[in-house]
């Protein structure tokens, strides 16, 4: 999420005459980093309004919008409102609009391991589902593509720090995941994507980066960045990463080639994220753009593991 569209109140007023809904107010949200979001009340309800900012094909976008109807009732996800033409979204002077219904709660703030119980059981049947189904599509998350754009020496960070990103880059780089087992995954499952209420997970959000690939991918996500990145003493960190894997296997068995592969998955998942913010903070230009200080320096305590 952030905000690189600018919407006044008579633009939202003429988008949700497309979906028969009456505004109260609004506001910007300024959580996440890759789209446009708006908070939207309205007579009939509380929605979430998303400028897609990808770059895609409207096609493309709409396999996600149609994605989320079909796992409605296998995990608890934002699901896109059908507007007056019964189409998942409208297309507003160019750019491509959804609304979602607002999911109450909020974003996951302490990792509890009944949190981790939670995410491995809905991890586990979300890829038990999606396992051999297709997006066909290119997520925007993508290690070698930020790789490649950065110049190192304008990262203010460490030679060391520099050095293990580039060795660890190099290590997996060529290593082949697309030997494991592959389906539809979330591939952006921070603890900020999940919302909570009552201590018990609502909703799983922003499906915006979904695709086809390993599932390692998302599991190496929620190790990284729901357990080691909190710096828990080593038994707790090897209890929660034991009782997430355990959660998990209960909907889906992980081949033995996984197990193996998971040090990797975890690498390339850590320096991913660590790359991408280096490109969206100091390679890409944000001025004006109202969006949420996702420092790369918060993720650079996962390189001590690799």
């Amino acid at each position: 999420m952030a905000v690189y569209t600018k919407l006044l109140r008579s633009n939202i007023e003429e988008i949700l005459k497309e979906y028969n809904l009456n505004l109260i107010d609004y506001h910007m949200i300024k959580n996440g980093i890759l789209n446009t979001n708006y908070y939207i009340n309205t007579k009939e309800g509380k929605f979430v309004l998303r400028v897609f900012e990808g770059g895609r094909e409207f096609s493309e976008e709409n396999q996600e919008l149609d994605f989320l109807l079909t796992i409605k009732n296998i995990i608890p996800c934002c699901l896109p409102l059908k507007n007056l033409s019964e189409k998942n979204y409208i297309i507003y002077k160019g750019k491509m609009i959804a609304l979602f219904y607002f999911i109450e709660g909020e974003p996951i703030k302490d990792i509890t391991e009944n949190l981790l119980k939670e995410i491995g059981v809905y991890l586990g049947k979300l890829h038990s589902f999606s396992k051999g189904k297709i997006l066909n599509r290119k997520s925007r998350i993508d290690m070698e593509n930020y790789y490649n754009k950065i110049d190192f020496n304008f990262i203010p960070i460490s030679a060391m720090e520099k050095m293990k990103i580039r060795s660890i880059y190099e290590e997996v780089k060529f290593f082949d995941f697309s030997k494991f087992p592959s389906g539809i995954i979330h591939n952006d499952i921070f603890p900020d994507n999940v919302f909570i209420k009552d201590g018990k997970i609502e909703g799983i959000l922003d499906f915006n980066e979904s695709q086809t690939a390993p599932f390692l991918y998302d599991l190496a996500i929620v190790i990284n960045y729901w357990i080691r990145l909190y710096n828990f003493p080593k038994e707790i960190e090897e209890k929660y990463i034991n009782t997430f894997l355990k959660e998990y296997e209960k909907y889906r068995k992980l081949e033995e080639g996984e197990k193996r592969a998971l040090d990797k998955a975890l690498k390339k998942m850590a320096i991913t994220f660590i790359l991408l913010r280096f490109d969206k903070f100091i390679i890409q230009n944000l001025n004006g753009v109202f969006i949420e200080d996702k420092n790369y320096s918060q993720l650079l305590p996962l390189l001590k593991y690799y």
